[in-house]
């Protein structure tokens, strides 16, 4: 379906012509071959006779899914079953955020946007899939004599198809063939291309790919063409053995800054692979102390008796970190014996300690204890008390409550 969009303006005699607009969605192809990306065009036509302007970023799935100009697929196989979707939920919560530019459209102009199916949908075998694709995209007037642009939007590019398209089987080398225009732009990060091969890579990364996702994760901090971290989530995506070695790398070498070698980490916990606990633990020593919180958090992911008794043993550190992220880690473990612990600290002396003991018992039970509005009211009992009593009544039953899985990588 091809919406056109028509308006009148009526702000001023300057603004009396019609802002006049097709938008549309459409697949590249109606056949795709199993594991080659595939792209569907968002195209948008200036059929009028006033320039419009927009926002616009480089059209990659954003992690908030909520926001209002950002299209939406929803696709479905024949049989009406949805594919996976491979989006992450950071263990962390929401990473980053969405940071727009804007396009200018004179009359008679076409904006067009690829978007990757496959942040969407995994497509895991072949058949016939079906696309409905929407977006509601404001858009503003640009004063033909003053340059100046409307406060409001004055029109949305209604946008609201349904498209069919085909997954057929391929072959290793077909699949090595449809990737390898990728594979040679991501050797040239100046070249236009390479943002787009970089999106390929790091979605549907290839065994061929490893040295220079490790490359381009392990690049200076001062570029900023790319995101590091999405070259790591690249490399968790591969999923390897020499890809998580990368990722290890990484995580310890001392001459990368400290939030790519955190997110390293972090990475490392979420797959919480026992090949890899050792040097994990050992980082406990040889990390700053800037990224010592990191590890503890991470080795909760372990469920592991070697990394529970190093995360008991932080509880009684001197370092108040320490026993905050120590904490964390427990929770992380979602284990019912770690419930005993985290009331202990309750009392501890500092009082952020405590704080993060009370918000682990939370996360854990989903109980929620708060103190008396006044302190003067005697009749209620501190949070302390009302957990060590709740405690005595629900040991024997207690289940912990487990938070959604994070990355599944």
């Amino acid at each position: 379906m091809i919406l056109l969009g028509v308006l009148a303006l009526v702000a001023s005699p300057l603004a009396r012509a019609q802002v006049n607009y097709v938008a549309r969605f459409k697949m590249e192809k109606s056949s795709y071959l199993l594991g080659e990306p595939v792209f569907c065009d968002f195209v948008l036509h200036n059929t009028g006779k006033e320039t419009i302007l927009f926002s616009y970023r480089f059209p990659t799935r954003a992690v908030n899914r909520e926001l209002p100009q950002e299209p939406n697929f929803a696709i479905k196989d024949f049989a009406g079953r949805a594919p996976a979707d491979p989006a992450p939920h950071p263990c962390g919560g929401a990473k980053g955020s969405v940071v727009y530019g804007t396009v200018t459209l004179p009359p008679g102009r076409t904006h067009t946007e690829r978007w990757l199916l496959n942040q969407w949908a995994d497509f895991k075998r072949p058949g016939k899939y079906h696309l409905r694709a929407r977006r509601r995209l404001p858009l503003k007037s640009v004063n033909g004599v003053t340059n100046e642009v409307s406060a409001k939007p004055v029109a949305y590019a209604l946008a609201l198809d349904e498209l069919s398209f085909a997954i057929t089987p391929s072959t290793p080398a077909q699949r090595r063939a449809a990737f390898e225009p990728y594979a040679r732009l991501l050797s040239t990060p100046n070249d236009k291309g390479f943002a787009e091969a970089f999106l390929v890579a790091t979605t549907l990364p290839q065994s061929s790919f490893l040295s220079k996702l490790a490359k381009l994760a392990a690049a200076p901090a001062k570029e900023h063409r790319w995101e590091r971290d999405e070259a790591l989530e690249g490399l968790a995506r591969l999923g390897t053995r020499m890809a998580w070695d990368a990722i290890l790398s990484i995580a310890r070498n001392d001459k990368l800054d400290d939030p790519l070698r955190a997110y390293a980490i972090l990475l490392l916990g979420e797959r919480a692979d026992p090949r890899l606990l050792p040097a994990m633990i050992r980082m406990l020593s040889t990390v700053p102390t800037s990224l010592r919180d990191d590890v503890l958090r991470a080795l909760g992911f372990y469920h592991d008796p070697r990394t529970n008794q190093v995360l008991f043993d932080q509880l009684h550190s001197s370092r108040a970190s320490d026993r905050v992220n120590a904490i964390l880690g427990l929770r992380n473990l979602e284990s019912k014996d770690a419930v005993p612990a985290l009331l202990a600290m309750l009392d501890d002396p500092d009082d952020q300690v405590r704080q993060v003991a009370n918000f682990a018992l939370e996360s854990l039970t989903g109980k929620k204890f708060r103190p008396a509005a006044s302190p003067s009211n005697k009749e209620s009992a501190p949070p302390d008390k009302q957990w060590h009593d709740w405690w005595l009544k629900h040991e024997a039953t207690f289940e912990p409550v487990h938070q959604p899985a994070c990355h599944d990588w």
